[in-house]
């Protein structure tokens, strides 16, 4: 998808040139009741002039290069490159390009059609200098020797305009007589490559178009194109010189013509992951008095046309179609000035048709903007998707005098297709599977269409779906007055602004009188884990009928799970009035069924009830951290959610919580002194022996733990507890602390301290650092479990011997807590980085997932 440039052709003729001291003149030839131009120096014989005509007529019946086998015998001789892009700006010469030798002696339509080969392959450079013979150069910063001497002079450069190289390929020589040159790379095209960049400037002698203005296949031209290895044509820019191109300038008394750099790309996003051709070919007329020659320059390197128009159009992160959109790119226009009547629009395709033209932009500078509501787009279901396209059009003065319109695209029809901004069709923008909504949690939604916004759809039901709504029916709707009930949508009414587009919601007619229940609502859920809790929430409401009504008795099921039967009663008369249920149950396997099941038992009328926003989601992490410190002056310890200021002490979910003490009898195979056990909330406290002493002193989630007494030079575990609450799974944590008062603090001697001081002093020699009390955990460590690298210094990697690694902690050799990580997902294996550690001896805690403790000792380098 490449700017294209549209414009008329038309005609002109010319008689009589001269070129360098040779006159050409023109001569019809008829041949095979075709009538051909054909181009001769007056200054040959008659002879030379019927050898001419001969060799001429003889050269349309040579097999066209397009249209022949020997296109594919070409193709194959090409070279391979793997990097398509290598060498784009020629600042290497030739490496990974191929040479093309080929002859432009047939008059036809499409003019490429009229090439042969002459031979075809051929080593670079192609040197023949003059009349007749093909040519290839590597040229250097400068300005092309005609235009910029020419009358107007003009300072085209040889290379291209921001380029960051110094060389570019001229393709063709100075002199006419059906020469044609080019380069080709063969490659495997991938999305880096899809658009495939280049840059490329011509001059040219006038040549003939016929009287209508329309080319007739004989003229000087440029082609860029793209073929598969079959030789079909993928994508192609062809460029002929004409007065009716505004784009084409004219020196040297309108004799030569040339065009300033032009940035275009072949599109071959069509063909990613093929083999495919690109060729730039550079033709001679095929009546054998004009010439030509092109200039390549930059390929692969994403362009602007900054001197011939160009728009663009941003479509990032608009891939999902709202009630308001807004579509917007940038714009220039031709460097050279004198663009009129200027107009920019967008077009939306769907299936390559244009179906709507969106008018009227707001422009600021080079900025655009269009505002399109989905009703802009004719099928708005869920799922429709659309291309769009943004088109600037403005008028040029041509060389005739004539004013020319020419339309820039921020993408082109590619053999005939629109396929807009990204490759394929109708892939643009959608209207998406709204499945947002004002749900219970924040958590991924893992039921399909919870909101009901794409209608009937990802749902099964025992009821009927009808918009009559009989009962033992359902419908999925927006309106509820089959039932005489005024009801808005679920989310709407939480937020009417986030959720401006949601609407619909499921409507039930329940059956009365029967013998038991029908599910209403069936959902099999997919990708669960097989052991982790999960929160299934839907909101009711009903719609009370006038007589005897019944009120909705409704169940939730998941799995084995149930919420039990409750009545569903709201405000009849608010509109908003909905009720909030909530189950949790924990998956037994990768899939589980959840219901919605209705009683029919009442007796009477009624019963009828509407359904949103139904959610299943995990239970999040309630990401529990405490900060325990330790007052050795009093044998004070505090402790705190969070830090241990008080200013952070919020719970996700604002649950229930409960902090829990106890004495550590034994370490790092820990074992406590149940009799010392001791928990306590907001609520107040139980406290030793055996947690059996309440006390109505509330233990805050920064707390002293009052009426827990901590012993002299002992350890304690102190930690926090949090049951499954709202949206958030059960929370743990825990540190073990020392609570060391006395001056001699038990179990370190005089020796011990010394060894302290020295190593603050001094330093400390990692080799000599083992205790005995070190030799004796070790002797005690798992040989189970495998941990390396040994010593490490950023990464390191456990491993588990027959079982799942479910949390790791490292520990400081005395067993105080450093950090610790509980792993969601249970592998045999786990990395953890430790790349914060100081250096030195650690020992690692590992739990497995059933709840043994295997211990390691490590090295951080």
């Amino acid at each position: 998808m490449k700017k294209q440039l549209h414009f008329t052709l038309l005609a002109f003729v010319l008689f009589t040139f001269s070129l360098r001291g040779q006159e050409y003149r023109d001569t019809i030839i008829v041949y095979q009741n075709t009538k051909l131009l054909y181009e001769y120096d007056v200054s040959w014989t008659k002879e030379k002039l019927v050898q001419g005509i001969e060799n001429f007529k003889r050269s349309q019946s040579d097999p066209p290069f397009k249209t022949s086998n020997q296109i594919i015998d070409i193709l194959n001789q090409i070279q391979f490159v793997q990097d398509p892009c290598r060498n784009g700006g020629f600042e290497q010469g030739y490496d990974t390009w191929t040479g093309l030798s080929l002859k432009h002696s047939i008059q036809t339509l499409p003019i490429e059609n009229g090439l042969t080969v002459n031979p075809g392959i051929a080593s670079l450079p192609i040197t023949g200098p003059g009349f007749g013979q093909n040519h290839t150069s590597i040229e250097t910063t400068g300005l092309d020797p005609i235009i910029s001497v020419a009358t107007p002079s003009f300072p085209l450069q040889k290379t291209a305009p921001g380029t960051s190289g110094t060389q570019s390929l001229r393709l063709g020589n100075d002199q006419p007589g059906y020469g044609s040159e080019g380069v080709a790379k063969r490659f495997i095209v991938t999305p880096d490559n899809a658009k495939y960049y280049f840059q490329y400037a011509i001059v040219m002698d006038r040549s003939h178009s016929s009287p209508d203005g329309s080319i007739n296949g004989s003229e000087v031209f440029f082609i860029a194109e793209a073929v598969d290895m079959t030789g079909t044509s993928i994508d192609k820019v062809v460029d002929v010189g004409n007065p009716t191109n505004p784009f084409i300038n004219a020196v040297n008394n309108n004799s030569t013509y040339y065009r300033n750099w032009r940035c275009a790309y072949l599109d071959l996003s069509s063909h990613i992951g093929e083999e495919v051709v690109i060729m730039f070919i550079n033709s001679d007329c095929s009546a054998g008095g004009h010439k030509g020659y092109t200039y390549i320059d930059d390929v692969c390197e994403s362009c602007e046309n900054v001197n011939e128009g160009d728009i663009k159009l941003d479509l990032k992160g608009k891939d999902c179609i709202n009630p308001t959109n807004t579509y917007g790119g940038n714009f220039t226009l031709p460097a050279s000035g004198g663009a009129t009547n200027v107009n920019i629009s967008l077009e939306i395709y769907q299936s390559n048709v244009l179906i709507n033209t969106i008018t009227s932009p707001t422009i600021s500078g080079i900025n655009y903007t269009f505002n399109v509501s989905a009703s802009d787009f004719p099928d708005q279901t869920s799922g429709n998707c659309y291309d769009l396209v943004a088109k600037l059009t403005f008028d040029l003065v041509d060389l005739n005098g004539n004013f020319q319109t020419v339309t820039q695209y921020s993408s082109k029809p590619v053999a005939g297709i629109q396929d807009g901004e990204f490759p394929g069709i109708n892939n643009d923008v959608c209207f998406c599977e709204n499945n947002e909504g004002s749900y219970c949690c924040d958590d991924e939604n893992l039921v399909q269409n919870g909101n009901f916004e794409a209608g009937n759809t990802g749902f099964s039901s025992a009821y009927t779906s009808s918009s009559s709504t009989y009962p033992g029916e359902y419908d999925v709707t927006t309106t509820a007055t089959n039932f005489g009930a005024n009801v808005t949508d679920h989310s709407f009414c939480a937020d009417p602004i986030a959720y401006a587009s949601n609407n619909k919601y499921m409507v039930v007619n329940g059956k009365t009188q029967q013998s038991g229940n029908s599910v209403i609502w069936e959902q099999t859920l997919t990708g669960l884990r097989k052991g982790e809790s999960y929160k299934f929430c839907a909101n009711f409401k009903n719609m009370p009928q006038c007589t005897f009504d019944i009120l909705p008795i409704v169940n939730m099921e998941a799995g084995s799970a149930s919420t039990g039967n409750f009545t569903v009663s709201t405000t009849p008369s608010d509109p908003c009035s909905w009720q909030s249920q909530q189950l949790n149950f924990t998956a037994s396997g990768a899939t589980e069924t959840i219901r919605i099941i209705l009683d029919e038992a009442g007796n009477g009328d009624g019963n009828d009830l509407v359904i949103d926003d139904i959610y299943v989601g995990g239970l999040g992490d309630p990401n529990l951290m405490i900060t325990v410190t330790h007052d050795g002056t009093n044998s004070n310890i505090t402790g705190s959610l969070n830090t241990s200021s008080t200013s952070d002490d919020t719970l996700f979910g604002k649950c229930e919580y409960y902090w829990y003490v106890a004495e550590v009898t034994s370490y790092p195979s820990i074992a406590l002194d149940w009799s010392t056990f001791a928990y306590g909330n907001n609520t107040g406290s139980n406290l030793p022996p055996f947690a059996a002493t309440p006390s109505a002193t509330p233990w805050n989630l920064t707390t002293t733990y009052p009426g827990y007494v901590f012993t002299d030079n002992k350890m304690y575990i102190i930690g926090l507890y949090t049951p499954a609450c709202g949206c958030y799974g059960e929370g743990f944590t825990y540190q073990l602390t020392f609570n060391a008062k006395s001056a001699e603090p038990a179990g370190l001697t005089n020796e011990q301290r010394q060894e302290i001081i020295d190593a603050i002093l001094n330093g400390l020699n990692p080799e000599n650092t083992e205790t005995e009390n070190e030799q004796e955990i070790e002797n005690k460590l798992d040989n189970g479990v495998s941990v390396y690298p040994n010593p490490a210094k950023d990464i390191l990697s456990i491993s588990l011997l027959g079982n799942t690694i479910q949390n790791v902690e490292i520990l400081s050799i005395a067993g105080k807590q450093i950090t610790s990580q509980e792993f969601r997902y249970k592998n045999t294996t786990q990395t953890m980085n430790i790349s914060n550690l100081k250096q030195g001896f650690y020992l690692i805690k590992i739990t497995d997932s059933l709840g043994e403790i295997h211990i390691r000792k490590i090295i951080k380098d």
